[in-house]
C-alpha cells in the first residue's frame, strides 16, 4: 500500500528532516558507529550515484509575473475577506450565509459528546461539519427546526469511535446574516493604515508588489523541486549504505509517533484512521521513502562535490539552534540544501 505521494519528497522532506533532526528526534545522536555510514558526509556520493546531466535541466514552471487578471482577482478575493454579515429576513438560507443555530446530535437516540451547541455561528459553505449537515441547512426558515440524518465519515479522527456512524443532527434556525462586501474606493484604502499607500491605484500597486515576492518565492520552490525531481529520474542509483537509510527510517518513526501522541493515539490506531492501513505496512512505507530521501541525499552530495559546494564551521554555527544538535545531520541538510538551490538556479525554465 502506497502511503505517501513520492513526488512531495523534495524541498518540503529536506526541511521535515532538517526540523526533525534539529529538535533531537534523530537516532543518530549520542555517538557514531564508524563501521556505519549513516550521513553523506560520511562517504564519497560518486560511489552511490552516477549523475545525469544537471546543469541546464529543462523544467515547466508558471512564471511568477503578476497580470493584471490576476491582480484583480486577487483584489476581489481580499475584499471578499474583507465582509461584513449583515442580518436579513424574508428568505430561507443559501450557500455563503452566516447562520446562528442550536444543534444536537444523537446516535440510536443518545446525544453524543461534542454533538451539541447553542448559539453556534456557521458560515455554510465553509465545511466546518460532516457531509451533509450544512447542505442541510441550506433552505431552512428563521425559526425552522430541522432533523438531519446524516452519516460520520468512516475513519474520522476526532473521534474514532464515531466513525461511519449514523446519527441524527436537531437544528434549530435563529438568524441569517449575508456577506456585504465593501466597494474599494481611496476611503477605504486610507482606512488600512499603510504607509504611502492612501489611493486605489497606490494601493493596487502595493499589491502586486506583496504578490509578485510570493510568487517569485513560490517559483523558486517550485523550480528547484522540479530540477531535483529531474535529475533523479535522469541519474543511476546504487543501494543505499544501510546505516543512512536506518538513520531516516528512524527520524520518520519517530515523527509518526509524536503525531500519533498530538491524537492521544497509538501509532497502529493513529495509521489506520489517518492512512487506512495497517501499522505494518506503515512501517514498509516509511522504510521505502529512506531509501528514497538517502538516495535524493547522496545525489545532491554528488552534485556539491562536482560542483565544490561545501558548508564552512562559520555556516554550521550561524544555523545552530539549541544544545542538542545533531550537528552532522545540521552540516548534511545544509549541503543537499545548498546543492538543490543550484540545481534549480541552473535550470532552464519553460512555461507548463
Amino acid at each position: 500500500m502506497k502511503i505517501f505521494n513520492r513526488k512531495k519528497l523534495t524541498a518540503f522532506t529536506f526541511a521535515m528532516l532538517a526540523i526533525a533532526m534539529l529538535a533531537g528526534v534523530c537516532t543518530a545522536c549520542g555517538g557514531k558507529n564508524p563501521d556505519e555510514l549513516k550521513y553523506v558526509t560520511d562517504l564519497k556520493a560518486q560511489d552511490y550515484v552516477i549523475l545525469g546531466e544537471y546543469k541546464g535541466i529543462e523544467v515547466a514552471v508558471a512564471s511568477p509575473e503578476v497580470s493584471d487578471e490576476y491582480l484583480e482577482g486577487a483584489l476581489s478575493y481580499m475584499m471578499m475577506e474583507n465582509a461584513e454579515y449583515v442580518p436579513v429576513t424574508g428568505r430561507s438560507v443559501e450557500n455563503g450565509d452566516k447562520v446562528t443555530i442550536d444543534f444536537e446530535g444523537k446516535q440510536d437516540g443518545v446525544a453524543f459528546a461534542g454533538g451539541t451547541g447553542n448559539g453556534y455561528e456557521l458560515i455554510i459553505g465553509s465545511g466546518q461539519f460532516i457531509d451533509g449537515f450544512e447542505d442541510g441547512v441550506v433552505g431552512m426558515e428563521i425559526g425552522e427546526t430541522r432533523d438531519l440524518d446524516l452519516k460520520f465519515p468512516d475513519p474520522y479522527k476526532p473521534n474514532p469511535d464515531l466513525s461511519g456512524t449514523p446519527v441524527v443532527f436537531t437544528v434549530t434556525l435563529y438568524e441569517i446574516s449575508e456577506p456585504k462586501t465593501p466597494e474599494l474606493t481611496d476611503e477605504y484604502v486610507a482606512g488600512l493604515g499603510l504607509t504611502d499607500c492612501s489611493t486605489v491605484e497606490e494601493y493596487k500597486e502595493y499589491v502586486r508588489e506583496r504578490l509578485t515576492e510570493q510568487r517569485q518565492a513560490d517559483f523558486e520552490v517550485e523550480r528547484e523541486n522540479a530540477a531535483v525531481e529531474a535529475l533523479e529520474s535522469a541519474s543511476r542509483f546504487e543501494e543505499p549504505p544501510s546505516g543512512m537509510v536506518n538513520r531516516i527510517f528512524g527520524i520518520l518513526t519517530s515523527n509518526a509517533s509524536a503525531y500519533a501522541g498530538m491524537y492521544q493515539m497509538e501509532v497502529g490506531d493513529y495509521v489506520a484512521n489517518v492512512y487506512g492501513g495497517t501499522a505494518e505496512e506503515y512501517q514498509d512505507t516509511l522504510r521505502e521513502q529512506a531509501k528514497i530521501i538517502a538516495r535524493r541525499y547522496i545525489m545532491l552530495a554528488a552534485v556539491a562535490g562536482e560542483e565544490g559546494l561545501k558548508v564552512s564551521d562559520e555556516e554550521l554555527e550561524e544555523n545552530v539552534t539549541g544544545d542538542n544538535i545533531d550537528k552532522e545531520a545540521l552540516r548534511e541538510s545544509l549541503l543537499v540544501q545548498k546543492a538543490a538551490k543550484f540545481l534549480g538556479e541552473n535550470a532552464s525554465v519553460s512555461e507548463p
